[in-house]
């Protein structure tokens, strides 16, 4: 209940997720602004939809009341997201979560890359193994063709990503020591991905039989009696953000992959920032994508990473996309 949070937005998934948690305070950032109005409508949907007209709305299910829906969200809204609603009327058409670079680029390799590879019978049957043992021999033996091998080595390019499917001002720079077939190679060995929304959604376009917690059912109401007011939504870039916030005051931060959109000078920079704002024992959490991101070692007598952590949660991922996961604790 004393947490202040530091997330960085990003559609606002985590964001919510962590305001499950009860914090007194998350501040949610984003250099884009179209994600925090993405979010903002996430968040105030709860307050004005059933849990089935919220799941409508954001595209989870089908609908074609989603304008009607939103109507009744829209008085709720910020007057800045209000306006870019009403301006991109198409992301409330297609369902939000559908609307993003990442997803928008998904979808246009389920619709023209993966049929070439796999029906979607095959498709359907390798999501649904009942066992990860089950999982692992039709992967062996049905999934892992060369024609899958060849085009989701093309669809993970990185030149090909950074241009359609990641944030404008990701790294330019990569580490080829472990490719995105090998990352996902070592999800499918681990995590049944029957249970794994984020594979569903990749190879299918729906979430499954599981949906990400601030989507669920049990938790609809909770996040719905949340006090919104909590939760600040701001458009800032996260050096900007830290130079503009008090000694001593943040508990938590939840940087996304924000270290693969920042210089060497510009990651130091943050991490002075992040002591300077930490309270002692604060938490950092973060992921890297393109190239491999440690706390610089001049601030390594402030910082604590804690592996042990590290190696507990990636084994509970669900995630392929990133490289690595890391934690730190900030010592003053």
């Amino acid at each position: 209940n004393d947490d202040v949070v530091l997330s960085i937005t990003s559609g606002g998934d985590n964001t919510l997720s962590l305001l499950l948690e009860n914090p007194k305070q998350i501040v949610s950032i984003d250099v884009n602004p179209a994600q925090n109005y993405i979010a903002e409508l996430k968040l105030q949907s709860l307050q004005a939809l059933g849990y089935e007209e919220y799941l409508g709305l954001l595209g989870v299910s089908d609908s074609s009341k989603r304008l009607s829906y939103y109507s009744q969200v829209s008085r709720l809204l910020s007057d800045d997201a209000r306006s870019w609603f009403e301006d991109n009327t198409n992301v409330i058409e297609k369902g939000v979560i559908h609307s993003g670079k990442f997803e928008t680029y998904l979808n246009a390799y389920r619709k023209y890359l993966l049929p070439l590879v796999h029906s979607k019978q095959t498709i359907s049957q390798f999501v649904g193994q009942n066992s990860l043992q089950d999982q692992i021999s039709f992967y062996e033996k049905v999934w892992n063709t060369w024609r899958w091998r060849l085009f989701f080595r093309i669809a993970t390019n990185s030149s090909l990503l950074r241009k359609l499917a990641r944030q404008d001002g990701a790294s330019t720079l990569s580490s080829e020591d472990e490719s995105y077939l090998q990352r996902l190679e070592k999800l499918i060995y681990r995590n049944h991905l029957k249970t794994n929304f984020y594979i569903h959604y990749a190879l299918t376009g729906e979430y499954g039989d599981l949906l990400p917690d601030y989507l669920s059912k049990e938790n609809y109401n909770k996040l719905r009696d949340c006090n919104s007011e909590r939760c600040e939504f701001r458009n800032d870039d996260l050096l900007s953000f830290l130079k503009k916030t008090s000694d001593n005051s943040l508990t938590k931060y939840n940087l996304s992959d924000a270290f693969d959109f920042s210089s060497g000078e510009a990651a130091f920079a943050i991490w002075e920032e992040i002591i300077r704002t930490a309270k002692h024992g604060a938490k950092v959490a973060y992921w890297c994508n393109q190239i491999e991101h440690l706390a610089p070692h001049e601030v390594e007598r402030s910082v604590a990473r804690d592996t042990n952590l590290e190696k507990e949660l990636v084994d509970q991922d669900r995630l392929y996309f990133y490289r690595s996961f890391h934690i730190y604790t900030i010592t003053k």
